[in-house]
């Protein structure tokens, strides 16, 4: 096959679905969102509660079209990975329809904007760090507890600090480590939410679904250094001990 056509397949091949979490962000939060002739809005929901359902317009020569009816995230979810430009373009002759690659910039530059408006670029400093500092070095862990992806955390193993992602309420994959207090809050100090948040470019764009999903904030940090650790009790108990130690290279 030649060059050629392997870069034809390969882009008709890429779905909408690779950009389905930076709409729904962008549309939740409260903004509909057009690229070229594609638009993407909040839909009518079955019942007055409950969290948000999705639609999908096309503009072309005829008029707004609806290309997907109102529906829930999962379904809105599915329906995004099974979609192309190409078969839009097919579906609706005429129709201004972006490329994959044109909508992932737009919408990554809608986030950023969102972002700068949600995430404070006030730097935590020298207080709040020396703060959070002196709680971590007392064995306590600022991590959320619950099933599945907690977000990120932080803890200090022996005399290493530890910044990890959490998972089930442990840290398990370690983000960044210090080798000293005094190295992790002359970082802290400078860090802000919005630095923190993953949508600041210098600090590494991380993926839409883990932006601003259970990252450090100064809340966190101060809930943590008010409360006493764990962001709740500071404390272990026996049983969270006891299932630990079946939890290889937890934290």
């Amino acid at each position: 096959r030649s060059q050629e056509s392997i870069s034809v397949s390969t882009s008709m091949a890429t779905t909408l679905g690779d950009v389905a979490q930076l709409v729904v962000k962008i549309v939740n939060h409260g903004d509909a969102c057009e690229v070229r002739g594609l638009r993407f809005e909040l839909g009518e929901r079955r019942s007055r509660h409950g969290p948000p359902w999705y639609t999908c317009l096309v503009r072309g020569p005829g008029g707004i079209q609806t290309v997907k009816e109102s529906t829930a995230y999962d379904s809105f979810i599915g329906w995004l990975a099974q979609q192309t430009p190409q078969s839009l373009r097919e579906q609706f002759p005429g129709a201004d329809i972006p490329t994959v690659d044109e909508l992932r910039g737009t919408l990554q530059a809608l986030a950023l904007q969102q972002a700068t408006q949600l995430y404070s670029s006030e730097k935590y400093g020298s207080a709040l760090a020396a703060g959070v500092t002196a709680r971590l070095s007392t064995g306590a862990q600022m991590a959320n507890s619950h099933r599945d992806y907690c977000g990120i955390g932080l803890a200090i193993n022996g005399s290493i600090f530890v910044m990890a992602e959490v998972q089930d309420g442990y840290l398990e994959t370690t983000l960044r480590t210090w080798a000293t207090a005094d190295e992790f809050k002359a970082w802290l100090a400078v860090q802000s939410d919005f630095a923190q948040s993953g949508f600041d470019p210098a600090t590494g764009l991380l993926d839409a679904w883990l932006q601003g999903n259970q990252r450090i904030t100064r809340q966190r940090l101060n809930d943590f250094v008010a409360a006493g650790g764990n962001e709740g009790t500071g404390r272990k108990d026996q049983a969270q001990g006891a299932k630990q130690k079946r939890k290889k290279g937890r934290i």
